[in-house]
Order: structure tokens, then C-alpha cells, then sequence
């Protein structure tokens, strides 16, 4: 989904037109239909009046997620006396404290203390905050991610955690030319954390804070969307969506599956995007939120590319295309990636009600997948 297609959606989710959308903003109908068909693209400033005229979240139309029915699983939206007086606490000399663009769950800020520059980050989840000091633990010494100094849950049970702050801006805020010019370097780092195997006997899928898979094979956890004690997919049905296209993809699933065998699972980030990679001149410098990160083929991370097909990433999609889908045996196992991808992102969203993509496309998408590729 591009950037106009999602502005689009956004407003459609609000029951607005495009008349009450322009006269809200103090621009032409025109203007607003070029955005939406991305002719031309509004910005920052008109992001952030955007968001407020359709009741979202700036981080909702600036890394271009959309809520599924409005669903929330920010605990608490901290106002700027509260993360001032929550960043006092822990660093009393804090300074020049500057929000950043968050998660879509999160809300980050910068601040300095002493001669360090630090982030403070809140709204998500303890074990996610965890599960990222984890990483850099175990992996820092390997790969550019953040060290985190500190988690902590306030009385209400909201968490926040304080990390070392990593130079570079994100690829989202990229230019065309820079975006190109900086895809050796996101190869280089998918073959950095490809090469790391997963610590003996930590299982395969998606790990916790200490680093345990729930899963005993890597065929186990790609097979584990179309389990019934796992996934329910009639619970889908029953709220009127297409199961039709649910049922396509799990065949085509079921059919490929033997081609998964791997050896020793291996790291994966399981969230590579414009929006969690940082970037200094042609260098990434650095690779953020490990909430989903997972041990198994290092080829699960290729599909999730592929399969979110992000705007901002087109010229690292074309390079993995040329890499990976010339070779058969890799493009079956791709195809199995990207439909369990797709699965799982449309029972959170339909049937669990959590965060993600537009319903309508993720369809659409794995109908594409399934009969095309």
C-alpha cells in the first residue's frame, strides 16, 4: 500500500469526504485527491494536521499503519509534563527533551543528560521493552541496535524504558537517491543477522525476553497458523470476511510445506522497514524494535519484505527479488513465508483486534501472492 493509498484509507475509516477533508485542512479538493493518488504528498506539517482531522495518532499517517476498527493497546499516552516529570525521576539534569516518532503503540522522545543523548520510550509493552534489552545483551557487541539502560512499570501497570541513542534518521525520511544508495548496507546487515545462530535449544518462532521460542521446529511454527487450537479461523468467517482467500492460502500452505526443513534456526529481525532502520550518509546505523523478533530461516525476513512491499523500500525490494527469486526452491519457500505472514496479520487484526494494516489490502494481497506468484 502506497502513501496515497493509505491517506485514503485513513479517510474512508473516518467516514469523510474529500470535500470535508479539504475544508477542514484549508486546501483544495484537488489538492487532497493529488495526495491521495500520490501525484505530489503533503508534509510534516499537513501529516500532522491530517491525523488530527481523522482522530488518529501522528504515527498512524506518518509510518502509514492503519487501526483496524479503531482498536488501541497504548496503556497510557503520556502528556509532556508527564514524560518531563517521568524522565526527572531517573535523569535529573535531562535537557532539550524532543519527542520523535514512535511506534505504533509507543511514544518516543530524545533528551540529553550530562554529555549523553538518550531516548525515553512509553505505551509499550514491558516484555517488548524487555525483549529489546535482551537483544542488545546478546547481540550488541554484533549488530547496531540499542542498549537499553532501564525498563520500569509504573502503579497502573504502563511501562517505559530509557536506551542509549543511536545517530541516523530514519529511512522513511529518506530521499528517493538515498534510499537507493543505501541498500548494500540494509543487505549487509540482513546477512549480519542471518549469519547468528539461535542459542541451543531456544526453539523456533517468535522468542520471549529471555530468549525462549515456544515452537520445536521451524515447520512447527509456519504450520501453526492454520491450527485450529491456535488460530480461529471461524471466528474470522463469522464476522463476514472473505474466508475463501484464507482457505486458497492455507492449502497452498499445507501443499508446500515439507520444502521448510532448515538446520539450527537462525536470527531474524521480523520487522525490517522504513520506519525501524536508521540511517548516517549510506550506512544503516542502526536497526530498532525487536518486538518481533523470531528464531528460524533467515528467508522469513526476505518474505516479510516482499510481502509488505513498502513504498520507501522499493529499491531493496527489487534487489531481493533479483537475489532470491530467481532460485525455485527459494521462491516456494518464500511464497510459504509470505502467506503465513499475511495469515497472521489478518486473524490479529479481524479476529484478535490489534494493530495493523488495512484488512481490504492484506486480503488482497495474499490473493495475489496465492494465485500469481
Amino acid at each position: 500500500m502506497n502513501v496515497g493509498e493509505q491517506l485514503r484509507t485513513m479517510r474512508k475509516k473516518a467516514g469523510l469526504t474529500q470535500e470535508a477533508v479539504a475544508d477542514a485542512m484549508n486546501v483544495t479538493r484537488q489538492t487532497l485527491s493529488n495526495w491521495e493518488r500520490s501525484v505530489n504528498l503533503p508534509d510534516i506539517y499537513m501529516l500532522a494536521r491530517l491525523a488530527f482531522v481523522y482522530h488518529v495518532s501522528f504515527d498512524e499517517v506518518f509510518l502509514g499503519k492503519t487501526y483496524f476498527k479503531g482498536g488501541r493497546t497504548m496503556k497510557t499516552n503520556y502528556s509532556d509534563a508527564q514524560v518531563e516529570n517521568l524522565i526527572g525521576r531517573h535523569y535529573p539534569d535531562a535537557r532539550e527533551i524532543q519527542i520523535l516518532s514512535g511506534g505504533l503503540v509507543s511514544q518516543t522522545f530524545s533528551f540529553r543528560s550530562g554529555t549523553n543523548r538518550l531516548i525515553f520510550q512509553a505505551g509499550g509493552r514491558k516484555e517488548a521493552y524487555e525483549k529489546e534489552r535482551y537483544i542488545g545483551r546478546m547481540y550488541g557487541h554484533i549488530l547496531p541496535v540499542r542498549a537499553v539502560n532501564g525498563v520500569y512499570v509504573n502503579g497502573d501497570g504502563s511501562a517505559y524504558c530509557f536506551s542509549d541513542y543511536i545517530e541516523g534518521c530514519k529511512v522513511f525520511d529518506l530521499s528517493q537517491q538515498e534510499r537507493t544508495g543505501i541498500v548494500p548496507s540494509v543487505l549487509d546487515l540482513l546477512e549480519r543477522i542471518a549469519a547468528i545462530r539461535a542459542p541451543a535449544d531456544s526453539g523456533c518462532g517468535r522468542f520471549d525476553e529471555t530468549g525462549a521460542a515456544r515452537f520445536g521446529s521451524w515447520r512447527e511454527f509456519v504450520s501453526s497458523v492454520y491450527c485450529d487450537d491456535l488460530y480461529d479461523w471461524r471466528g474470522f468467517e463469522s464476522k463476514g470476511f472473505d474466508i475463501g482467500v484464507v482457505r486458497k492460502c492455507i492449502a497452498v500452505l499445507k501443499n508446500d510445506i515439507d520444502c521448510l526443513d532448515i538446520g539450527r534456526p537462525c536470527l531474524i529481525h521480523g520487522d525490517i522497514g522504513s520506519y525501524n532502520l536508521l540511517a548516517e550518509g549510506a550506512r544503516i546505523s542502526g536497526a530498532i524494535d525487536w518486538s518481533l523478533a523470531l528464531y528460524g530461516d533467515p528467508l522469513y525476513e526476505v518474505a516479510n519484505v516482499l510481502f509488505w512491499n513498502e513504498d520507501k523500500l522499493q529499491p531493496l525490494v527489487s534487489a531481493l527479488k533479483e537475489r532470491y527469486l530467481s532460485d525455485e526452491p527459494n521462491e516456494k519457500k518464500l511464497r510459504c513465508y509470505m502467506l503465513r505472514i499475511g495469515l497472521e496479520e489478518i486473524h490479529n487484526t479481524a479476529v484478535l483486534g490489534e494493530i495493523g494494516y488495512d484488512d481490504a489490502w492484506v486480503l488482497g494481497r495474499l490473493r495475489e501472492i496465492a494465485e500469481r506468484l
